[in-house]
């Protein structure tokens, strides 16, 4: 069995939230961090979200700005024919698509919420505690760029 050269992760909404809203300029956001270390997917879903969350022009376009920097992964309709797979194993649709696109896919979710997926049975990645940092972002983004 061949592996993969490069990590691929899939990109919840809550580490873009924190992308766009909770870092400062002279740190790298985790998901900055996540892009060092391999590719990052997200779905229509996760950048519809953000889009709706969207205040202002301004922030859609820091939006807009972000998105073009990953891979969005759309919804094909076969999709839903494994949408049972997580029925009382997630709280919602949104939920179970976000763990049938990461199944198909062969991704990890990568989330500071592990608890949503945490029955899904597909590998959450919390970026806080890869490598062993489980303390602050700081350490975390450390070992990634030294």
């Amino acid at each position: 069995m061949q592996t993969k050269d490069v990590n691929e992760y899939l990109i919840d909404t809550d580490i873009l939230v924190e992308h766009l809203t909770n870092r400062k300029y002279n740190e790298l956001s985790i998901l900055e961090s996540l892009m060092i270390d391999g590719i990052c997917f997200t779905t229509v879903l996760n950048a519809s979200e953000i889009f709706y969350r969207s205040e202002n022009e301004t922030n859609a376009l820091n939006i807009k700005s972000l998105l073009s920097a990953l891979k969005i992964l759309g919804l094909h309709s076969r999709y839903s024919l494994n949408i049972s797979d997580f029925f009382n194993k997630v709280a919602n649709v949104r939920d179970a698509l976000m763990c049938v696109t990461a199944k198909i896919n062969r991704l990890p979710i990568v989330t500071l919420n592990e608890k949503r997926y945490k029955n899904s049975s597909v590998k959450i990645i919390n970026p806080l505690k890869m490598r062993g940092k489980s303390d602050t972002r700081k350490s975390y983004r450390d070992s990634l760029v030294n």
